[in-house]
């Protein structure tokens, strides 16, 4: 908390003015009625209490504006303690002089009175402090949410620059296989540029929302697998399956995809003979669960970042889900094992189906 916390304020001027006007009104009322009902004189006990309030106001305002943000918002405590005291003497003694002006009571109490004055001061703290919590609070209270706005602001930041490092580099050779391919097999050719197509206008346009369909992710899956498989002809063994619990849920764009894209590039990739992947979309009680596990080839290495880089998908998971996702990740001398959670409770699900419910890819 700094100094300009104590000014920023979202209203207006003029509104704040009218709350605090507002403020002071119905303080003066509720003292009237709870302590003045009790007297004779009904109507000078108004007029007494009126005149004591101008020092409750200059004590809270002082408080509020002055010591707080120019002593006690920069931890000066000696001299917020100082100033605190004096204006409290100060105001105390405003108090007891309004008090015998119009007091009730012929009294032989002097003007340098000073227990009398502690008491007027401490009356005058009394209802500044009501003032003091509120704006202490309300202050409190913006400062939290701009703090969280902040944060929210930054974790999107993040979000976005780990979003943007994960790009399909595989689509360079994709259009390779493709320029091959026109000639040998035009109507593949043509499936494979629409599969093409799609995937591109899922990492420019779908993935910018904050959630998508769970299926949304998994058709991009799909089609990144047939156009990798134009480089793998009978040298790739595949197993997707999808649970159908799963259709009605929904997750953060790209948190799945980077696992996949990295499962081709360093693993079947690296394998000069029988490459496979196996992935497994499902629930189990409480929870969504990805499954993919790949062979690994002589070069394989499930610590090399290059390219997607695992350490990008991991924050991101971390960024979105926090505790209610796990991730292991298993490194064999044979395969590579891949094993996301996600609680259930952590994943909004979705009112429609707008992709295929059920689509399935057998080994071989």
């Amino acid at each position: 908390m700094n100094e300009q916390d104590f000014k920023i304020s979202q209203t207006s001027k003029g509104i704040r003015i009218l709350y605090h006007i507002l403020f002071w009104i119905v303080l003066y009322i509720l003292d009237v009625v709870i302590f003045g009902l009790g007297y004779e004189n009904f109507d000078h006990f108004v007029t007494l209490v009126l005149a004591e309030v101008p020092p409750q106001i200059l004590l809270a305002y002082t408080v509020m504006y002055w010591i707080i943000p120019r002593y006690v918002a920069k931890k000066l405590f000696f001299e917020s303690i100082f100033f605190l005291v004096i204006a409290f003497m100060v105001y105390g003694f405003v108090g007891h002089i309004l008090f015998l002006m119009f007091s009730l009571y012929s009294t032989d109490i002097g003007i340098g009175d000073l227990p009398k004055i502690m008491v007027r001061g401490f009356y005058a703290l009394l209802h500044a402090s009501i003032a003091i919590a509120i704006k202490l609070v309300k202050m409190w209270y913006e400062n939290e949410r701009r703090v969280s706005e902040m944060e929210k602001s930054k974790l999107e930041s993040e979000l976005k620059m780990l979003k943007d490092q994960v790009n399909p580099h595989f689509m360079f050779n994709t259009l390779n296989n493709l320029y091959g391919l026109i000639g040998k097999n035009p109507i593949h050719a043509q499936e494979s540029v629409l599969r093409l197509s799609r995937i591109l206008h899922f990492m420019l346009y779908e993935s910018n929302h904050n959630r998508i369909p769970l299926l949304q992710e998994i058709r991009c899956i799909r089609d990144y697998i047939e156009l990798e498989k134009l480089r793998y002809p009978g040298n790739l063994s595949i197993s997707l399956n999808v649970q159908d619990h799963v259709n009605d849920l929904s997750i953060v764009p790209l948190a799945i995809f980077p696992f996949v894209e990295n499962s081709f590039k360093h693993g079947a990739s690296e394998m000069i003979q029988d490459a496979w992947i196996n992935i497994d979309f499902s629930t189990f009680k409480n929870s969504f669960i990805f499954k993919i596990e790949n062979g690994k080839g002589p070069k394989f290495s499930g610590s090399d970042d290059k390219g997607i880089g695992l350490n990008n998908v991991k924050r991101r998971l971390e960024l979105v889900y926090g505790d209610d996702h796990t991730l292991q990740i298993m490194d064999s001398p044979d395969s590579f094992l891949v094993v996301l959670k996600i609680a259930l409770a952590g994943m909004k699900k979705i009112e429609s189906r707008q992709y295929e419910n059920q689509m399935s890819y057998s080994r071989g």
